[in-house]
């Protein structure tokens, strides 16, 4: 019973450390230039300016971000594996 709660929790964190762990790829500098820019656009690359968008892009491949949507998929489909199976 206490694995059937923890199951989404599980998936939850594996996707946070994915996540950070592309995040670390970038240097300082970079990641306070991607917090800036999605900080004035609200979440919404409409609201930039085709050159911020461009440059978001540009970091976002140096992180890998196709890489990094393998590593959540994996992760979930993992974690549903398992919470099935413990049923």
């Amino acid at each position: 019973m206490l694995l059937r709660r923890l199951a989404p929790w599980l998936i939850v964190f594996e996707v946070l450390r994915a996540g950070r762990a592309h995040w670390d790829r970038l240097d300082p500098a970079d990641r306070a230039h991607v917090s800036d820019l999605m900080r004035r656009s609200h979440g919404n690359p409409g609201n930039l300016t085709a050159g911020d968008r461009a440059q978001l892009r540009a970091l976002g491949r140096r992180m890998r971000l196709g890489r990094l949507g393998f590593s959540v998929l994996t992760a979930a489909v993992v974690g549903r594996r398992r919470h099935r199976r413990g049923r």
